[in-house]
């Protein structure tokens, strides 16, 4: 199989980013006055504009010559035909399964998983309707208001994007415990009425550690309030479901998820359950239908008229062509304060990776190392890096246009912020003196859409995902399988050990962690 280097097109892109190099930004926009116009999208409720990035028509269509040599096409509908995508472990990748509406079958192993998947689906409605009525009863027998989701990752990362940004005050509240901390353990057993919360413990393997530590500590402080503690308060998304059970839930409290969905692909399968709870199964449906909306867009569009292979083309020409190996993410909406973190994980755990699909190993970059945080606060924090550092971080703003807010002045405010600083980056501003002049030929994307609901989310999300995988397939890489987490784990085995042992050890710094852990 080839990757982006072994194409054709690798010396033609090579030489344009050569001649490009002499041309800034201002000059492009000077020589085309309809630039913007010719380098935007409009999609739906969507709005690309990729303007700001320096290259020209002829660089998207010798990167659209390139997807055909790689067969872009070919891998794109072997993800939605449930082919074996994910070579190491021998699997497809379904995530996209999980939102098809069609009724189509799609068929693995001679089985048609669409009908489970549909199953699953009614399961989540028929819990969440219950938890939302009052009808889910803790052992004093008060109904369960107050949902703990259990989980690190991707069983964490994704449906919390989704509730902090279409929470609202009809929602019911819910509380992401993940990080294995006896601090953060006791204050979340604080923050709610054990009597009236559901713990939802997400682990596809249902062996996570960190998972598990804390839902064993939880089971262990309500055993001691009521003998049938787990079995009404708790519930479970994963594979294995006869670990859970064994773990003492309520098998109608089990919910399954596929060895075929990655962690940070999850949130549309029952690891979604946490939404669907807070934030009602309506809600829930919705974000997947919008998924479904993007998984169309990307299947059906023409290179040049697709966001996700557009931005994929950004990524790539930026990272190999120009060297910029870092990008940020600048959500202009508090309520995607957390989309970057989420994306951190997608990008980086999929894609991060110096093998190729058939052994070799990768001569070339992969992933990016990708950050954000919210506009205007990330303008008072790194963004005096971003216009003066020595190093060029291209930026992706996103943002929604219109938030339904009577503060209709601080909406306007927000959003001209965002248009100064990719025009301010672009552009940059002469002056005589060096700690004032700003060069500009700093690159950016802005992604914009309407308004903020379930649907528009779904399709936003969807987006990046397929912008993932069309990176992954000019780099040759699988992005589905992720060794890489493992190795930590099995030496924290070790250690683990070792910090529980009586007789001292050599290493300094254990024996530190080990004399004040133990002695302070």
């Amino acid at each position: 199989m080839k990757n982006f280097r072994e194409t054709s097109l690798y010396p033609l892109l090579l030489k344009k980013q050569s001649e490009l190099a002499q041309t800034s930004i201002t000059t492009l926009f000077e020589n085309n006055p309809a630039r913007l116009q010719n380098f935007s999208l409009e999609e739906g409720r969507f709005f690309l504009d990729f303007s700001k990035v320096r290259w020209d028509e002829e660089v998207l269509e010798f990167f659209s010559h390139m997807a055909d040599e790689l067969k872009l096409g070919e891998a794109i509908e072997a993800l939605f035909e449930g082919k074996m995508v994910n070579r190491t472990e021998k699997r497809p990748a379904i995530h996209t399964a999980l939102r098809d509406f069609s009724g189509k079958p799609l068929m693995i192993n001679g089985e048609n998983i669409q009908e489970e998947i549909t199953r699953v689906r009614k399961r989540i409605e028929d819990f969440s309707k219950r938890f939302r009525a009052g009808r889910l009863k803790g052992f004093s027998g008060k109904p369960l208001k107050y949902i703990v989701n259990i989980g690190i990752g991707g069983s964490k990362l994704g449906p919390e994007t989704v509730v902090f940004a279409l929470k609202d005050e009809k929602s019911f509240p819910v509380y992401y415990l993940s990080n294995i901390d006896g601090e953060e353990v006791k204050k979340v057993l604080k923050l709610f009425p054990l009597d009236e919360t559901l713990f939802l413990v997400v682990s596809k393997s249902f062996s996570t550690k960190e998972t598990l530590k804390n839902a064993e500590y939880i089971k262990e402080t309500g055993e001691k309030l009521s003998e049938d503690f787990v079995l009404k308060h708790f519930a479970a998304i994963t594979s294995k479901p006869e670990k859970a059970e064994a773990f003492g839930i309520d098998r109608e409290k089990i919910f399954l998820m596929w060895d075929g969905v990655g962690g940070r692909y999850s949130l549309w399968s029952a690891v979604g359950m946490s939404i669907a709870l807070s934030l009602g199964y309506d809600v829930f449906e919705a974000l997947l239908k919008g998924a479904e909306k993007a998984d169309k867009h990307f299947r059906n569009q023409a290179w040049k008229e697709n966001i996700p292979v557009l931005l994929a083309f950004a990524t790539i020409w930026h990272t190999h062509f120009w060297g910029y190996h870092t990008e940020a993410y600048i959500p202009y909406r508090q309520r995607l304060k957390f989309f970057p973190f989420w994306l951190q994980q997608l990008v980086m755990e999929s894609n991060g990776k110096n093998v190729q699909t058939d052994g070799r190993k990768t001569n070339y970059s992969t992933s990016p190392v990708v950050f954000g945080d919210t506009g205007t606060d990330a303008q008072h924090s790194f963004f005096q890096m971003l216009h003066q550092g020595t190093q060029v971080v291209p930026v992706t703003f996103l943002a929604y246009v219109h938030s339904g807010s009577s503060v209709e002045n601080h909406d306007r405010f927000l959003l001209a912020n965002l248009l100064a600083q990719a025009e301010s980056l672009a552009f940059g501003k002469q002056n005589d003196l060096p700690y004032k002049h700003f060069e500009g030929n700093r690159p950016s994307l802005t992604l914009l859409f309407d308004r903020l609901t379930p649907e528009n989310l779904g399709f936003l999300l969807a987006l990046f995902e397929h912008k993932t995988y069309v990176e992954s397939i000019f780099w040759n890489i699988n992005a589905f399988d992720q060794f890489g987490v493992e190795l930590g784990k099995i030496n924290a085995d070790k250690w683990f050990e070792k910090l529980n042992q009586s007789l001292d050890i050599k290493n300094p710094v254990a024996s530190f962690i080990k004399n004040h852990l133990y002695h302070d």
